[in-house]
């Protein structure tokens, strides 16, 4: 919990076949390959529903930390990536407190 509203109406997050990244985070639209954001529990495992929490987690992270705030310059980029990997398992721990991912 951020403390901050999100200050757009809506987030958009979208599943692309053959998307050659992960995740991409853009303002108010997440895009991933379908891999990381898709789940079939017939066919998934709980390793890779963790995976998917986690990335996803991540990936919302972004939305605060490198487009609400961004960086001054790029050589400060590693701060929006090491702020979203902390926060993804503070959201994933948040969905899934079993899971005890920040063991």
């Amino acid at each position: 919990e951020y403390n901050v509203p999100y200050p757009l109406q809506r987030l958009d997050q979208v599943a692309l076949p053959d998307f050659n990244a992960g995740a991409m985070e853009n303002w108010g639209l997440i895009t991933y390959r379908e891999s990381a954001l898709l789940f079939d529990s017939n066919f998934s495992s709980i390793g890779n529903k963790e995976r998917i929490v986690t990335v996803i987690a991540h990936e919302v992270a972004h939305q605060w930390f490198g487009n609400l705030v961004t960086l001054e310059w790029w050589n400060d980029l590693w701060l929006n990536e090491g702020f979203a990997s902390y926060v993804e398992y503070l959201g994933a721990n948040k969905a899934q407190s079993s899971w005890n991912i920040k063991d």
